[in-house]
Protein backbone atom coordinates (compact mmCIF):
# COMPACT_ATOMS: atom_id res chain seq x y z
CA UNK A 1 0.00 0.00 0.00
CA UNK A 2 2.20 3.21 -1.24
CA UNK A 3 2.20 6.08 1.17
CA UNK A 4 0.28 8.22 -1.45
CA UNK A 5 -2.44 6.34 -2.93
CA UNK A 6 -4.82 9.12 -1.00
CA UNK A 7 -8.06 8.16 -0.15
CA UNK A 8 -10.67 7.23 -2.35
CA UNK A 9 -12.53 10.79 -4.45
CA UNK A 10 -16.08 11.07 -3.22
CA UNK A 11 -17.63 10.27 -6.30
CA UNK A 12 -15.94 6.63 -6.51
CA UNK A 13 -16.68 5.36 -3.11
CA UNK A 14 -20.67 6.93 -3.94
CA UNK A 15 -20.48 4.80 -7.52
CA UNK A 16 -18.67 1.39 -5.10
CA UNK A 17 -22.11 2.01 -2.74
CA UNK A 18 -24.44 2.35 -5.83
CA UNK A 19 -22.98 -1.08 -6.64
CA UNK A 20 -23.05 -3.01 -3.69
CA UNK A 21 -26.68 -1.70 -3.07
CA UNK A 22 -27.81 -2.78 -6.25
CA UNK A 23 -26.33 -6.58 -6.50
CA UNK A 24 -29.22 -8.13 -6.93
CA UNK A 25 -29.50 -10.00 -3.97
CA UNK A 26 -29.26 -6.43 -1.71
CA UNK A 27 -31.78 -4.56 -3.89
CA UNK A 28 -34.49 -7.61 -4.02
CA UNK A 29 -34.18 -8.19 0.11
CA UNK A 30 -34.51 -3.99 0.00
CA UNK A 31 -31.47 -3.29 1.76
CA UNK A 32 -30.94 0.84 1.86
CA UNK A 33 -28.58 3.39 3.51
CA UNK A 34 -29.88 4.62 6.67
CA UNK A 35 -28.57 8.09 5.70
CA UNK A 36 -28.65 8.44 1.86
CA UNK A 37 -25.55 9.55 0.77
CA UNK A 38 -23.47 7.82 3.48
CA UNK A 39 -21.99 4.85 3.89
CA UNK A 40 -21.21 5.01 7.01
CA UNK A 41 -24.24 5.63 8.43
CA UNK A 42 -25.36 1.83 8.15
CA UNK A 43 -28.05 0.23 6.71
CA UNK A 44 -32.11 -0.50 7.10
CA UNK A 45 -34.05 -3.71 6.13
CA UNK A 46 -37.82 -4.09 6.72
CA UNK A 47 -38.66 -7.74 7.71
CA UNK A 48 -41.37 -8.43 5.10
CA UNK A 49 -42.19 -11.42 2.92
CA UNK A 50 -38.64 -11.92 1.43
CA UNK A 51 -36.89 -11.45 4.64
CA UNK A 52 -38.78 -13.68 7.43
CA UNK A 53 -38.53 -17.21 8.07
CA UNK A 54 -41.51 -19.66 8.56
CA UNK A 55 -41.90 -18.50 12.07
CA UNK A 56 -42.62 -15.17 10.25
CA UNK A 57 -39.42 -13.07 11.95
CA UNK A 58 -36.27 -11.71 10.16
CA UNK A 59 -34.82 -15.12 8.79
CA UNK A 60 -31.24 -15.50 10.76
CA UNK A 61 -29.13 -16.21 7.85
CA UNK A 62 -29.55 -12.78 6.73
CA UNK A 63 -27.88 -11.47 10.23
CA UNK A 64 -24.49 -12.71 8.72
CA UNK A 65 -25.11 -10.61 4.95
CA UNK A 66 -26.16 -7.23 6.96
CA UNK A 67 -23.40 -7.19 8.99
CA UNK A 68 -20.82 -7.79 6.23
CA UNK A 69 -22.22 -5.49 4.07
CA UNK A 70 -22.56 -2.86 6.78
CA UNK A 71 -19.04 -3.39 7.48
CA UNK A 72 -17.64 -3.33 3.73
CA UNK A 73 -19.46 0.46 3.71
CA UNK A 74 -18.32 1.61 6.64
CA UNK A 75 -15.07 1.02 5.89
CA UNK A 76 -14.71 2.21 2.35
CA UNK A 77 -13.87 5.93 3.18
CA UNK A 78 -11.24 4.63 5.05
CA UNK A 79 -9.75 2.79 2.54
CA UNK A 80 -6.51 3.60 0.37
CA UNK A 81 -7.91 4.41 -3.36
CA UNK A 82 -5.47 1.74 -4.66
CA UNK A 83 -7.31 -0.73 -1.97
CA UNK A 84 -9.95 -3.17 -1.68
CA UNK A 85 -11.57 -5.69 0.98
CA UNK A 86 -12.50 -9.14 1.08
CA UNK A 87 -14.13 -10.90 3.87
CA UNK A 88 -11.64 -13.57 5.48
CA UNK A 89 -14.09 -14.60 8.64
CA UNK A 90 -17.50 -13.42 10.17
CA UNK A 91 -19.12 -14.21 12.86
CA UNK A 92 -22.87 -13.09 14.05
CA UNK A 93 -24.65 -13.55 17.24
CA UNK A 94 -28.43 -13.87 17.16
CA UNK A 95 -29.78 -11.99 20.63
CA UNK A 96 -33.73 -11.56 19.48
CA UNK A 97 -36.45 -12.12 16.93
CA UNK A 98 -37.69 -9.54 14.73
CA UNK A 99 -41.20 -9.59 14.01
CA UNK A 100 -42.47 -9.08 10.80
CA UNK A 101 -42.95 -4.97 9.82
CA UNK A 102 -39.97 -4.37 11.75
CA UNK A 103 -37.52 -2.56 10.76
CA UNK A 104 -33.94 -3.25 11.31
CA UNK A 105 -31.27 -0.61 11.21
CA UNK A 106 -27.65 -1.70 11.07
CA UNK A 107 -24.24 0.15 12.32
CA UNK A 108 -20.63 -0.64 12.29
CA UNK A 109 -17.42 0.77 13.60
CA UNK A 110 -13.29 -0.04 12.37
CA UNK A 111 -11.58 -1.75 15.02
CA UNK A 112 -8.87 -1.68 13.35
CA UNK A 113 -7.19 -0.57 9.71
CA UNK A 114 -4.15 -2.49 9.22
CA UNK A 115 -1.73 -2.31 5.92
CA UNK A 116 -3.32 -5.98 5.10
CA UNK A 117 -6.48 -6.41 7.40
CA UNK A 118 -9.22 -4.80 8.73
CA UNK A 119 -10.99 -5.33 11.73
CA UNK A 120 -15.35 -4.33 12.53
CA UNK A 121 -17.86 -5.04 14.52
CA UNK A 122 -21.30 -4.31 13.85
CA UNK A 123 -24.73 -4.21 15.08
CA UNK A 124 -28.07 -4.41 14.75
CA UNK A 125 -31.45 -2.96 16.32
CA UNK A 126 -34.71 -3.21 16.13
CA UNK A 127 -35.97 -0.14 17.24
CA UNK A 128 -33.72 0.27 21.08
CA UNK A 129 -33.15 -2.95 20.76
CA UNK A 130 -30.12 -4.96 20.45
CA UNK A 131 -31.21 -7.85 18.30
CA UNK A 132 -27.57 -8.90 16.78
CA UNK A 133 -23.87 -8.41 17.09
CA UNK A 134 -21.03 -9.66 14.11
CA UNK A 135 -17.57 -9.02 13.57
CA UNK A 136 -15.77 -9.10 10.99
CA UNK A 137 -11.89 -9.53 9.50
CA UNK A 138 -11.28 -8.17 6.09
CA UNK A 139 -8.19 -8.71 3.51
CA UNK A 140 -7.12 -5.46 2.43
CA UNK A 141 -6.02 -6.04 -1.30
CA UNK A 142 -4.90 -4.53 -4.40
CA UNK A 143 -7.77 -2.55 -5.90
Amino acid sequence: MGQDAGVRPPDQIAALVDTVLSLPLHRDLGIALTVPGDPTSGLTLEVGEATRNPGGVLHGGLVPLLVDVTCFLRLLPELPADRHAVTVSSTASLLAAVPAGGVVTTTARVDRLGRTQAFLSGELRCGDRLVATGQVVKAVVPA
